[in-house]
């Protein structure tokens, strides 16, 4: 028997809009899924604590946007649960990496419950403050000199930089209006992309393959400055530090989405399964 799905929805993504979502949302499950719980929690803590006591490998379909994400993901790593997703916030970047952005939230709800899963990479950041997992980018404001070291050697950067993305997503253009060609920043290809504000590559492989032998040093990279640095991780604001510390978690969490070669999300229309 397939492991049971849970629908949890962040009532407070996308300023309280996705709330709106609660009454449809039952009505479809009850119709197209019956017997798939419909959680909704008031707080961080209250929805991972209903996370925590289900069982490993359950299907989690979050509503909400890289903010949910970002929240669930202590829990969902540590239980070892698959993640679908149905895009409803402010910033919906891993969505979009997965190309679900272009799917109604019926189609997408769809394709989280029943689309097969597969293993995406997970960040892990360091700063002055606190240790958090990330799934799609952290932005740096820097506007300062700052001392770059990969995987303990020391890099000198060529030029000024005033700001700093490090992804494991690709981000939105930084001028929507006249966005600029970029490589896709993929969430399974086990790298971490440095890019500077206006989306040029600092560095490609920042991180080695996940296909390295477990022996080997993890590389790492680390960020410092004479001046604390605000930065936005998945899209959350967070104290300002002088030192970021990062590394990415190879194939860490189970998700739906386009790198699924199984599946074209595109090609779902018939909610009716």
């Amino acid at each position: 028997m397939a492991p049971p799905a849970v629908v949890l929805l962040n009532p407070l993504a996308a300023l309280g809009r996705a709330g709106e979502l609660r009454r449809p949302v039952a009505d479809w499950l009850a119709h197209h899924a019956p017997g798939v719980p419909l959680l909704s929690a008031a707080s961080v803590t209250e929805a991972r604590a209903r996370l925590s006591i289900l069982a490993p490998r359950t299907r989690i379909v979050l509503i909400g946007g890289d903010g949910t994400l970002h929240a669930m993901l202590p829990a969902l790593l540590k239980g070892g649960l698959r993640v679908g997703l149905v895009p409803a916030g402010r910033r919906n970047e891993v969505a979009c990496s997965l190309h679900l952005d272009q799917l109604d939230w019926r189609q997408a709800l769809l394709h989280a419950l029943h689309a097969p899963t597969a293993a995406v990479d997970i960040g892990l950041i360091e700063t002055d403050a606190t240790v958090l997992h990330f799934a799609g980018l952290v932005r740096v404001e820097a506007d300062q000199p700052l001392s770059l070291w990969i995987d303990q050697h020391r890099v000198a950067l060529a030029r000024p930089v005033l700001r700093l993305r490090l992804c494991n997503a690709t981000p939105p253009p930084a001028d929507r209006d006249a966005p600029e060609r970029i490589a896709p920043v993929l969430i399974d290809d086990a790298l971490l992309h440095l890019l500077d504000e206006p989306q040029r590559p600092l560095w490609q492989r920042l991180l080695h393959p996940a296909a390295q032998p477990p022996a080997r040093p993890a590389l790492r990279i680390r960020i410092e400055a004479a001046q604390p640095m605000p930065l936005l991780i998945d899209g959350e604001p967070q104290p300002a530090t002088r030192q970021i510390r990062a590394e990415l978690l190879p194939g860490a969490l189970q998700m739906t989405g386009s790198h699924v070669p199984t599946l074209d999300p595109h090609r779902l229309s018939d909610t009716t399964w």
